[in-house]
């Protein structure tokens, strides 16, 4: 057989079936100290060396978001690798005061601390709980308004714009890219609260023709249309008016006062210097 005795062959075969009994056992072995039972054991056997033990369930600092409830983690303690957890008292610290409780309505900084006694000895163990603003402030914009051109520079981009925020603090930042020629513009506003966290919106206000003063021969003021307006001048300073067309002509010099009122009440107005 090639050079190799039917012994030789044989022994050879009996090793490879005694090296994959050995890895079966192995693995069977494995997964038997791998299940939840033994790593129990194995835990308490641990616990057995240090004696006595006291450990934190889950993380040393915790984070809770302010209106979250906050979850009791709690700890664990063995004396002699008997689970003696059930005697672990809790107790709650914030600014170096006891208090009754995790409060997250409000955010700030909490102790967690944690005793146990085995009759002989006391083990002691804390925890760090951060209760956070996680809320973002509330932000109403106005609906879609429509301002004249000459109204452009006293607008108020803030007019109607609400923000609140749980912590009572918050900032707000509109930016104003108008401009005094027709057009559609988005202003954005941004509020920020101290912890932050921030809410952005965006509205739109549309300019509109308001009163033109067109320089030519004559003085032509082109007013804007409008349900119920009533479209005037004055050539004194507004010591007196006249009725005027939607667009007037008037061969003038001087200071021009155009108005416009809205069912009999002041709507616009400007003024323009004619040389």
């Amino acid at each position: 057989m090639n050079g190799y005795t039917r012994g030789q062959v044989v022994g050879f075969l009996t090793l490879v079936i005694i090296f994959f009994i050995i890895l079966l056992i192995g693995i069977k072995i494995f997964n038997y100290l791998n299940r939840d039972e033994a790593k129990e054991i194995l835990q308490n056997e641990n616990v057995k060396k240090d004696d006595f033990t006291l450990r934190l369930n889950g993380d040393f600092l915790v984070y809770v978001g302010e209106m979250n409830k906050y979850k009791e983690l709690g700890a664990k303690a063995y004396d002699d690798g008997k689970n003696i957890s059930d005697g672990i008292a809790i107790s709650y610290f914030k600014d170096g005061r006891q208090v009754s409780g995790i409060d997250t309505e409000k955010s700030g900084y909490y102790t967690v601390k944690y005793e146990v006694s085995n009759d002989v000895e006391l083990k002691e163990a804390s925890r760090v709980v951060i209760v956070y603003d996680n809320k973002k402030p509330r932000l109403v914009m106005p609906d879609t308004v429509s301002i004249f051109t000459n109204e452009v520079l006293e607008y108020d981009v803030y007019e109607g714009v609400i923000v609140t925020d749980n912590s009572g603090k918050v900032s707000l930042k509109c930016d104003n890219n108008l401009k005094d020629e027709p057009g559609n513009y988005v202003i954005s506003c941004r509020a920020k609260d101290k912890s932050g966290n921030e809410t952005v919106k965006k509205r739109l206000i549309k300019v509109i023709p308001g009163i033109e003063f067109l320089e030519k021969d004559e003085l032509i003021i082109n007013y804007p249309s409008g349900d119920n307006y009533t479209y005037m001048y004055s050539l004194d300073n507004g010591k007196s008016f006249k009725e005027a067309s939607i667009s007037e002509s008037l061969d003038v010099s001087g200071n021009v006062i155009a108005l416009v009122l809205e069912n009999g009440k002041y709507k616009l107005s400007s003024t323009y210097y004619k040389k």
